[in-house]
């Protein structure tokens, strides 16, 4: 299978929090980039939802929802991906 993605993901293992419909869930990043992430959350969201990701230190960011299966949910983060650069670098380490 050919990856597509245009930005190189990072396996990570992060606590995070989804604000969606105005309710704050826990879940884990388990790989990131500059352009999306996957998460591990433990919950349903429809694919096309804006919500939003609260990553610990490193603050929040905007995201659509662009896949969901069980209990993983495929996020584009809707931000310059040039500030995000810091941010992988630590959560990738």
């Amino acid at each position: 299978m050919e990856d597509k993605r245009s930005c190189l993901r990072e396996p990570a293992r992060a606590k995070a929090r989804l604000l969606v419909d105005d309710h704050w869930h826990d879940c884990v990043i388990t790989n990131i980039s500059s352009a999306g992430g996957r998460l591990y959350l433990r919950m349903s969201v429809a694919k096309g939802k804006a919500v939003r990701i609260q990553i610990a230190k490193f603050g929040q960011y905007d995201a659509t929802v662009i896949w969901c299966e069980g209990d993983e949910t495929g996020l584009k983060l809707e931000h310059d991906p040039a500030e995000i650069a810091s941010m992988l670098t630590a959560l990738a380490s």
